[in-house]
């Protein structure tokens, strides 16, 4: 009897005596797909039935996390870090918004920004760890406090969250953190760089539109200048985002007066000076002399709240 390949319709002789009457499964030696082949009936031609394929392993479903921060592309930045380390996420840019889902979705832990809007990171803190229903839930609580004397309690308090973390260290200082609160993260195997295909030895040779005068090519951009001070520059920016943080945590209501205003920078004068203090003490002065980092930060901020 014939048996022809369901996939690629190779042909097979198959003696009618070695199957039995369950069928026999066969591999196609040219698509190797394994099929069924079972004994007709008188007159009627075998039927190859393939094998059905193998369903993809399920993967369990990760521990939840809900990420809350009033920076949407920061928030963004985050919840892809944790996906690929294992984790389901959910986002909100609202103090109110993330005080809800975490009543809703009771996820694992939660990555709470200080400085939300609506009602602060640490206000939700106090109330998940308040609440006998909610307080196995592990806070990870972000801010940028520069001084230890702005906290609202004892620094090693921290509002009773499990650990704190500054803004510029996310997402990846959330591993370790995280690792810590027994939550493993699921580490993706690492692929190797696909290898472009080695080069013929010869090429052909070319047309006569090929022989056309190639353009010259554009010079490569000049190397930056490296004067030294990248990684003060790099400390000076980390520290002006703190000192910032800080004045805009701490001073909400006039801040947020400014912004109706118009005028940030002329309303937050006295911040900003006991600020600049502070950063003149941490800062070289070849960087600081740069530009004014506190304003232009406080300046980015305003844009982004305004524009939220």
């Amino acid at each position: 009897m014939i048996a022809a390949c369901p996939k690629c319709g190779s042909r097979y002789r198959i003696e009618r005596e070695r199957i039995e009457p369950a069928g026999a499964r066969l591999r196609c030696s040219r698509c190797e797909v394994v099929f069924r082949v079972r004994p007709p009936s008188e007159g009627v031609a075998p039927a190859a039935v393939p094998s059905a394929p193998r369903a993809p392993e399920k993967r369990a479903p990760g521990p939840r996390m809900l990420v809350a921060t009033p920076n949407a592309d920061l928030g963004k930045e985050t919840c892809a870090a944790l996906e690929r380390w294992g984790f389901e996420t959910a986002l909100v840019h609202d103090g109110v918004e993330a005080m809800l889902e975490v009543q809703r979705q009771l996820p694992r832990a939660i990555v709470v920004n200080a400085n939300l809007p609506g009602m602060y990171g640490f206000q939700i803190c106090e109330m998940v760890k308040r609440n006998e229903s909610l307080r196995r839930i592990h806070v990870v609580l972000i801010g940028a406090i520069h001084a230890a004397d702005r906290y609202r309690r004892p620094p090693d308090d921290l509002y009773g969250a499990d650990a704190y973390l500054e803004e510029p260290d996310l997402p990846d200082g959330l591993a370790p953190i995280l690792e810590g609160l027994d939550l493993p993260l699921r580490r993706p195997p690492r692929t190797e760089p696909r290898r472009r295909p080695a080069r013929p030895a010869e090429a052909a040779a070319p047309t006569v539109a090929e022989e056309a005068p190639a353009p010259e090519p554009a010079a490569p951009p000049a190397p930056p200048v490296d004067d030294g001070l990248g990684e003060l520059r790099e400390e000076a920016e980390r520290l002006a985002r703190i000192i910032v943080s800080d004045i805009v945590l701490y001073n909400a209501e006039k801040f947020g007066a400014a912004l109706e205003g118009g005028d940030v920078a002329a309303a937050m004068t006295a911040e900003l000076d006991e600020g600049r203090s502070l950063f003149r003490e941490r800062v070289d002065e070849r960087v600081r002399r740069e530009k004014d980092h506190l304003l232009e930060e406080l300046l980015r901020v305003a844009r982004l709240r305004a524009g939220a």
